[in-house]
């Protein structure tokens, strides 16, 4: 039996619904604009390409024929939708582009299934028959849509910790593998008469599809996981040397106030046998006395904590230690991705100044203009080859390159004539990101136990 266009189409109405939500639903995965008329525009949208996509599906099923129609819907599918995420939805634009691949790949394994049970039925069909087939379809749909956001809001929050660079070219390859995939597989399905063995035939390619996506994602959760443990015993000791610092500070003002109640009982007791002469010399001497003090290195009270423990170390190493301009108190950088930037340029710059001659300097310069932030670290070298790295060493530096990818900036480290020079440039966002509430916090760019931005590297 032979069906026209139109009586495909009426046929197809109550599989309408399956196949819109199998596309709107990448709404819940990517955040739209502010606006009803960017809801209304990707609803529209949706809503005319997947109009004829079941038609055009049941059409080729029952006669056998219009396969170049299914192949012509699916293409103009392939071409606009980078464009509508482009237009509808805010955010970077690498994270909207990176999604369509893995989207694609995901729906396909889940959805084809629910959709070849759904194909094989002997069509046409009564209504009666139909609708409960059409019902089973949609609450499959919904399933599949559910899993399907949970793993890519999982998959572009960790593709996102990956180098700028890396993310751009997987944003840009992605729409061209969603290309070749529909292409291969069109290949694949014209080899067959039917639309149900061509799916069939197809399928184990999706499976290889999948399987390499599976691949990355692991890959991905153990690079974090990696990361995340590495960096959180480097956030652990940067606490405790910040908590010794605090602790000495405590000290030396409990001594000056010891010396100081001292010095006033002394000044009383000069007073009480009117020695006049010495109770000035007293006060001049109060008044001169060059005492150390609690030193406070930046407005900024993240920088503060870190240049406070840079500082400590250089004093025991014996090392001096100078700053060149300030950082804001309200500095735009997040506070973790602040501590993870300073605390690995300062901390190997320590390390290979104390093995420098004598005299050795550490010199930390702040430049903030034009919306971006320059972190210049100079260092003395050690003569000779670096020494060999030890357990963790390399993964600061990493850190310090993906902070600076992440901010649309750059990280050098030249090494010449004995001093070694580092420097971060990055771009501070407008407003400070939120935390991601998958892990109530970000780990990206958490200090770093070691870093490798003076002559060790």
């Amino acid at each position: 039996m032979t069906v026209t266009f139109s009586q495909a189409m009426a046929l197809a109405l109550p599989l309408v619904p399956a196949y819109f939500l199998s596309f709107y639903f990448i709404r819940f995965a990517l955040p739209l604009r502010s606006g009803w008329g960017w809801h209304l525009l990707f609803a529209v949208y949706s809503l005319i390409q997947l109009l004829p996509k079941p038609a055009v599906d049941l059409y080729w099923q029952i006669n056998g024929y219009g396969k170049e129609n299914v192949y012509l819907v699916t293409m103009a599918m392939v071409f606009t939708l980078p464009c509508m995420l482009l237009i509808c939805f805010t955010g970077c634009w690498q994270s909207r582009l990176f999604l369509i691949l893995p989207w694609i790949c995901v729906q396909s394994v889940l959805v084809a299934p629910i959709c070849l049970f759904v194909m094989e039925q002997p069509w046409p069909m009564p209504l009666a028959r139909e609708l409960p087939y059409a019902v089973l379809f949609l609450a499959g749909n919904l399933l599949v849509c559910w899993v399907t956001a949970i793993i890519l809001r999982r998959l572009v929050h960790w593709a996102e910790t990956l180098p700028r660079r890396i993310y751009t070219v997987l944003a840009l390859l992605s729409p061209l593998g969603n290309l070749l995939a529909n292409l291969e597989q069109a290949a694949t399905m014209e080899r067959f008469p039917g639309r149900v063995l061509g799916i069939a035939r197809s399928y184990p390619h999706l499976l290889v599809e999948m399987g390499v996506l599976l691949l990355f994602f692991f890959w991905l959760l153990h690079r974090q996981v990696r990361q995340t443990l590495a960096i959180a015993a480097a956030r652990e000791e940067m606490q405790r040397s910040a908590l010794q610092v605090q602790q000495r500070s405590v000290e030396l003002l409990r001594g000056m106030r010891r010396q100081h109640r001292r010095s006033l009982e002394q000044l009383a007791g000069l007073l009480d046998r009117q020695d006049v002469a010495g109770a000035r010399r007293m006060l001049e001497q109060m008044t001169c006395r060059s005492s150390q003090v609690v030193q406070r290195y930046a407005d900024n009270p993240v920088a503060d904590v870190a240049l406070a423990d840079a500082a400590d170390r250089c004093a025991r190493a014996g090392v001096g230690f100078s700053i060149q301009g300030t950082l804001p108190r309200r500095c735009t950088l997040p506070p973790v991705d602040m501590a993870s930037l300073l605390y690995n340029l300062l901390s190997n710059g320590v390390r290979a100044a104390a093995r420098a001659p004598r005299p050795a300097r550490v010199e930390i310069t702040f430049r903030t203009a034009a919306g971006r932030l320059c972190v210049m670290v100079r260092n003395p070298v050690a003569p000779g080859p670096a020494p060999s790295r030890g357990d963790g060493h390399g993964f600061g530096r990493k850190i310090l390159q993906e902070i600076a990818a992440r901010y649309d900036g750059s990280y050098t480290l030249e090494i010449r004539d004995g001093e070694a020079t580092a420097v971060v440039l990055v771009c501070l966002p407008e407003e400070t990101p939120p935390l991601p509430p998958e892990n109530g916090g970000s780990s990206q760019g958490i200090p770093g136990q070691e870093s490798n931005v003076s002559a060790t590297e």
